[in-house]
C-alpha cells in the first residue's frame, strides 16, 4: 500500500477506536468515521486525552496510538454483550419439552416464561426449578393461547421459536437507538 493510502485508513482505525471509546465515555465526542483528520476527530483526540489527565494537544502520537489501542481493546471486552448460546439443541422438528421432562432447557424456558411476565402477567408465573411440571405446563399453553399457537402445553419448535422470538425482542442486547 502506498502512503497515501495507509493514511486514511490509520486515521479511519483511529476514529473507529474513539467511537467505541465514546459509547461508554460521555466526555469523548463520537467522531465520524471517514479517514479524514478533521476538526471533530481532533476534538475527539484532545476529549481522550483529557480523559486520562493528558495534556489535550489533538495529535496522536505513538505513545498516544498505544494508549488508546489499549483502552480500546479493555472496552470491546467490557462492553461485549454475552456470546450466544444455543441452548435447545438441533434435532429434528419433531423435539419438543413436555410434562416430566427436566434440565437446562427447561430451566431455560421457565426462565423466559418467568421474564415474559411483564408482557402476559402472572398468568406465566412459573418456578425456575428445571422440572417441566404442571405450573410450567399451565404457563405454556396460556402462552400458546395468547399467541394462537395449538395450546397443548408441549413447547414444540413453533412454540419454541415464538417464546425464543418474544424473550429477545424484549430483552435484546442490542437496543435500537
Amino acid at each position: 500500500m502506498a502512503q497515501n493510502e495507509t493514511r486514511p485508513t490509520a486515521i479511519r482505525n483511529l476514529q473507529t477506536y474513539l467511537r467505541q471509546l465514546s459509547y461508554h465515555d460521555p466526555t469523548i465526542t463520537a467522531p465520524p468515521i471517514d479517514g479524514i483528520l478533521d476538526s471533530a476527530t481532533q476534538q475527539s483526540i484532545r476529549d481522550f486525552q483529557v480523559s486520562r489527565q493528558l495534556a489535550p494537544t489533538g495529535i496522536a502520537d505513538r505513545a498516544l496510538w498505544e494508549l488508546l489501542y489499549a483502552a480500546y481493546r479493555t472496552s470491546l471486552a467490557e462492553n461485549m454483550p454475552p456470546v450466544r448460546m444455543e441452548i435447545f439443541p438441533l434435532t429434528p422438528p419433531s423435539a419438543s419439552l413436555k410434562k416430566g421432562d427436566s434440565g437446562f432447557a427447561v430451566t431455560a424456558l421457565q426462565h423466559m416464561l418467568l421474564e415474559l411476565e411483564r408482557k402476559y402477567g402472572p398468568l406465566l408465573s412459573v418456578a425456575v426449578n428445571g422440572s417441566f411440571d404442571d405450573t410450567t405446563e399451565a404457563a405454556v399453553r396460556s402462552f400458546q393461547k395468547q399467541n394462537a399457537l395449538r395450546p397443548d402445553g408441549i413447547v414444540d419448535r413453533m412454540t419454541w421459536n415464538a417464546i425464543t422470538d418474544q424473550y429477545n425482542v424484549q430483552f435484546s442486547a442490542f437496543p435500537i437507538e
